[in-house]
């Protein structure tokens, strides 16, 4: 076996670390490539390196068309691991081919990719690198020097294609679609309740009133769906996150650590941060933070996000929207602390920054659990075995 591990729009050198401790003969690929976007030029470089170097199989971190079909041109297999949910680019033919193999950390989306026929899927949970964590060492060294209260780190989807595509839709479809907000935010107790809203009439009146529209579907699901992944869960995210940011900021010291364009006047009680560097710059803030702030995507419906684990693995304390899969990964109150509505959030906000000898338990306690289950050199090891025993 010879892997060849490509990069596309992630920078992480962890799964080639790993594959190389697990003892894989495995090396990188220098070109950078584009996920969704099929070159030619690109393809046949890439199958040229496949055959010269003998590799039998490629691998990346998400769906990228070039090395699907790569892989499929010169009889080798290709390996995937989806950070990402709902992860709608299976839904093409490349996800099909009896040569792609998948490894995906929603089980809802993982039941549905096999209900579509999608040949190769694999559940499982999201990783951290344990060693560079260990050699780190965060929740030792920074413990009990904090920065910040309450930190949250991500985008506010405030530059969704809800807002910038249909604001000029019909009073009446508005208030269709805010009715479906109402319903749906601000209550996390794993029940959907986006899903199946949006039917072609809805569709039909958003093309007809609004010329700019155009769902460019270019799928295998039904354009409703996915028009409620594209422009509805993206939405629900920006309210519930502008909120609940807020609503925090008005009783406790809150920072956001962000991408630019943020509009701050939205934000009045919240300190608000430029982004931060990817690694151990990050990890350090989640390490100093005495809550990090966990709000998912409405379509992360089955799964634990990698901010999770990440904010967990730096021995973080992980504050989070409830979800039922992660409820089976941690242990509620001991190794992670969830919440299912925003005065719960509030309520336990409260308790947990004035319990600090509670808060640093439970944070340590998480730590350990991602530590010694949730680890690139397990996933892969699994990963890999399973791959070899599909037939």
């Amino acid at each position: 076996m010879k892997i060849l591990y490509v990069y596309g729009m992630e920078q992480t050198k962890d799964i080639i670390y790993n594959l190389h401790k697990l003892g894989y003969n495995a090396e990188e690929y220098s070109r950078r490539q584009n996920p969704s976007v099929l070159n030619d030029e690109e393809m046949e470089r890439l199958a040229s390196y496949v055959k010269d170097h003998k590799i039998t199989h490629l691998m990346s971190i998400h769906l990228i068309y070039n090395l699907a079909y790569v892989a499929y041109q010169t009889g080798i297999k290709y390996v995937s691991m989806i950070w990402d949910a709902p992860y709608i680019k299976l839904y093409t033919p490349f996800g099909r081919m009896d040569n792609c193999y998948f490894s995906v950390f929603d089980k809802l989306d993982c039941e549905r990719f096999r209900t579509a026929g999608i040949p190769h899927i694999l559940y499982q949970p999201l990783a951290v690198n344990q060693d560079n964590l260990r050699k780190w060492d965060l929740i030792t060294r920074m413990v009990g020097t904090y920065k910040d209260e309450i930190s949250f780190v991500g985008s506010l989807y405030d530059q969704n294609s809800y807002d910038k595509e249909l604001e000029k839709m019909p009073r009446h479809l508005q208030d269709y679609f805010i009715s479906i907000f109402e319903e749906a935010a601000f209550r996390w107790d794993g029940v959907n309740r986006i899903y199946g809203k949006t039917d072609r009439a809805v569709l039909d009146c958003i093309r007809r009133t609004v010329p700019e529209f155009d769902l460019d579907n270019k799928y295998d699901i039904e354009d409703a769906a996915y028009f409620e992944i594209l422009y509805l869960i993206r939405k629900i995210a920006n309210i519930e996150r502008t909120c609940v940011l807020n609503i925090l900021g008005e009783m406790f010291p809150v920072t956001l650590y962000t991408n630019g364009g943020t509009d701050v006047s939205m934000l009045p009680n919240v300190k608000v941060m430029p982004p931060v560097e990817p690694g151990k710059p990050l990890l350090k803030v989640y390490t100093c933070s005495k809550i990090n702030l966990n709000i998912s995507l409405k379509g992360i419906e089955g799964g634990t996000p990698q901010r999770v684990m990440d904010i967990m693995g730096a021995g973080g304390f992980m504050m989070t929207n409830y979800c039922a899969e992660t409820a089976e990964l941690f242990e509620e109150d001991k190794e992670i602390v969830m919440f299912k509505t925003p005065e719960e959030l509030v309520e336990k906000s409260g308790y947990y920054l004035s319990h600090d000898e509670e808060r640093e338990k439970i944070a340590k306690a998480g730590y350990e659990k991602v530590l010694n289950c949730y680890t690139y050199e397990k996933k892969l090891k699994r990963l890999m075995e399973w791959v070899e025993g599909e037939t």
